[in-house]
């Protein structure tokens, strides 16, 4: 992957919103890591609207690649896809950094 970009983010209460990156729309290649709490990953297609249940990532650190929809800390996960905006929250009341990494693949 050619990396191109990072957001990083923190949350206090469940759902806060870690960050919303900037328009991500020529990259197809994402990886998130949380090193505290867990979170969430929505994508937006349009810039205004997004997905109403979190992305499906692929588990990196599992032999399988298992996709999750919540992310446990210390792991990598990746996805792939055309978005125009990423929306990380997070997920449960432990408080959550993340990391997004994009670029193309």
């Amino acid at each position: 992957m050619a990396l191109s970009g990072t957001y990083t983010g923190t949350g206090v209460n469940d759902n806060d919103v870690l960050f919303t990156t900037g328009d991500v729309s020529p990259y197809d290649t994402f990886m998130v890591m949380s090193t505290a709490g867990a979170v969430d990953v929505y994508g937006s297609l349009d810039g205004t609207n997004f997905n109403t249940a979190p992305l499906s990532l692929a588990d990196l650190g599992s032999t399988t690649t298992d996709p999750v929809i919540v992310t446990a800390a210390n792991r990598m996960y990746g996805f792939r896809g055309k978005y125009k905006y990423i929306r990380v929250l997070q997920n449960g009341a432990t408080a959550a950094t993340a990391t997004l990494r994009y670029g193309l693949a």
